[in-house]
């Protein structure tokens, strides 16, 4: 029996989802029988998807051995619904985060719904999961199989920036900490909450490393979006992903008692990035609650472990699946500054760095994510031939 893999977000386009399509399809293609329908970016998403109109029932033609259609996130899901017409193939689902909890009732009330009607959904988290049964997907149909995380990380030294290197250099030479957080500066992420809450309170040696993107657009966005009422605004910074706090962020980094506490790298490479969390004394994900929206995994965590730093993060939604505590990091509460302030001035590195790359590949590598599609694919697959009970599961 053969997959049929149907995925909008695939490289080239760059992010953490069309990353995890791509080392499924590209794993699992060497594990199993595969095919792949996917946006190779170089037309439009709409016409991909009218496009499957006739690209699918070809291929199921000339294909027959396909049992099971996997589609990589909820939007795909809903543009394809109407593949439920084919009764005997198995439809699959895996929700990542923000696909599930988009804040718009047509969406929530009215689309979703037709979404129950897939034989299984594929959650990237147990916090993922839980927003499915919160909105009526069937307990016993939703398999968690966390996201994976390259085994090995090589550092090109070479392509590293060398204004990058010169700094972290200096500042390790004068015993600074450093610690780093990665991602887009929006609320959820909790930087701003971090940095006025947290980074006043720490040792003078910790030093607050942000890599991120400051949009080149953002202030001309914010003056069109400030003209959208207050409930759209939201929905179309949600949408589109975009920066809700750099004006905030980039405040902070401009005051004068920041200085030597607080550095912001905004166009990063990939290796400049690994670089410095390499030279980091801990990853920080001081994510707080924000309706709406969540983080469905945290795979930042696991690329930190891979480099020997480990996390410190809240205790909050997908990051509880993506961080063990004691393990490749620790869980804090979320919001909490007095505790924040505590571990960090006490904390100390040495215990968990040599234990949290292990943990990470151990049970986070992209063969191990594969590994858990593969057996939730025959599970599916069984109860869908009635050869097995129906029953809630964890694979990984």
């Amino acid at each position: 029996m053969a997959t049929l893999f149907i995925s909008y977000k695939y490289p080239p386009s760059l992010g953490g989802m069309q990353k995890q399509s791509y080392e499924l399809i590209q794993g699992y293609s060497k594990e199993r029988q595969a095919h792949a329908l996917i946006h190779d970016q170089k037309g439009s998403v709409l016409f991909f998807f009218v496009s499957l109109l006739w690209r699918v029932p070809l291929l199921l033609r000339r294909q027959p051995d396909i049992s099971t259609i996997h589609f990589n996130d909820g939007v795909c899901a809903l543009c394809c619904i109407w593949m439920r017409l084919y009764w005997s193939m198995s439809l699959v689902v895996t929700y990542h985060g923000l696909d599930l909890v988009f804040p718009n009732v047509i969406y929530q009330k009215l689309l979703l719904p037709l979404l129950h009607s897939l034989d299984a959904v594929i959650a990237v988290s147990l916090a993922t999961k839980e927003a499915c049964v919160e909105r009526g997907f069937d307990p016993d149909r939703i398999i968690v199989v966390p996201n994976g995380v390259d085994a090995e990380v090589i550092i090109d030294e070479e392509a590293v920036h060398p204004q990058v290197v010169a700094e972290i250099s200096n500042l390790q030479a004068d015993n600074k900490k450093i610690i780093t957080a990665i991602g887009r500066p929006v609320k959820r992420k909790g930087f701003v909450w971090f940095v006025e809450e947290v980074l006043p309170q720490l040792d003078p040696s910790y030093l607050f490393v942000l890599i991120g993107p400051y949009p080149e657009m953002a202030e001309k966005q914010e003056r069109w979006l400030r003209l959208l009422p207050k409930g759209l605004r939201r929905q179309v910074e949600l949408c589109f992903g975009l920066s809700t706090e750099h004006e905030l962020l980039r405040r902070a980094a401009s005051l004068p008692e920041y200085k030597d506490r607080f550095l912001w790298y905004q166009n990063l490479n990939h290796d400049s990035k690994n670089w410095v969390l390499e030279a980091s004394t801990a990853f920080v994900m001081p994510n707080v609650k924000v309706p709406g929206d969540m983080e469905g995994f945290g795979l930042v965590a696991l690329e930190a472990n891979m480099l020997n730093t480990p996390v410190i993060a809240a205790k909050l939604e997908g990051i509880t699946t993506a961080v063990t505590h004691g393990k490749n990091g620790l869980l804090l509460e979320s919001e909490d500054a007095a505790s924040w302030i505590e571990v960090l001035n006490d904390f100390s590195a040495s215990s968990l760095s040599y234990s949290c790359k292990y943990y990470a590949k151990q049970n986070y590598s992209w063969t191990t994510m594969v590994q858990g599609y593969g057996r939730a694919f025959d599970h599916i697959l069984k109860q869908k031939q009635g050869h097995e009970k129906s029953t809630s599961r964890v694979f990984f």
